[in-house]
């Protein structure tokens, strides 16, 4: 599932989705000489985990357990 594709420039993109359970950021250079693509993966649980400690605050941890139920993972 995509869920965001972002042109920073007319060579540099980003790709932003959810993969088997992973949220995939797959970063795109489209060069005159050079084309490069760098793809990093991580478990959903694990990036909402992230995400929710680095948000002072413990509403939205509430709200990142509901979404980890929605997407089934722990």
């Amino acid at each position: 599932m995509e869920m965001d594709k972002v042109e920073i420039s007319s060579e540099l993109g980003f790709d932003l989705a959810l993969e088997s359970g992973k949220v995939v950021l797959t970063l795109g250079y489209d060069g005159k000489g050079a084309d490069v693509k760098v793809i990093g993966a991580v478990e959903v649980g694990y990036f909402l985990d992230k995400l929710a400690a680095a948000i002072p605050g413990e509403i939205d941890n509430k709200i990142f357990d509901m979404l980890k139920l929605a997407l089934k993972v722990a």
